[in-house]
């Protein structure tokens, strides 16, 4: 059965077990929270949103076409790839249900201090 693609998931809906979804960080906040450890509310976005926010913004055939050409020994180059990729993700648009999930979530959290 496919699992259901999920853009946040709150800390007290998330465990160890979830690190594919959530990563190390957000795991670990769902077992501080599960384990009655005082942690600010709070969601994370996840991989799911991660790679469909790639998907929808088109960067994924020139993020492969640098690769491609990269020469892993060349820390010069490296360095330059790595930046050409960060400023493709930067510049992408995010996709505008991911948007209104991520902001959802954050208006629930209310007007408090947020942990990023």
């Amino acid at each position: 059965m496919k699992r259901q693609t999920r853009i946040v998931a709150w800390f007290d809906e998330v465990t160890k077990d979830d690190i594919p979804l959530v990563g190390g960080k957000g795991a670990n906040l769902g077992e501080m929270v599960h384990a009655q450890i005082p942690v600010p509310p709070g969601f994370i976005v996840t991989a799911d949103a991660y790679f469909r926010f790639l998907e929808a913004s088109g960067v994924i055939p020139e993020v492969r076409r640098l690769l491609a050409k990269l020469d892993v020994n060349n820390t010069r180059q490296l360095q330059d790839v790595a930046g050409s990729i960060k400023e493709l993700i930067s510049k992408a648009p995010i996709p505008e249900d991911l948007s209104t999930e991520i902001k959802k979530a954050y208006r629930k959290l209310g007007e408090g201090l947020v942990a990023v």
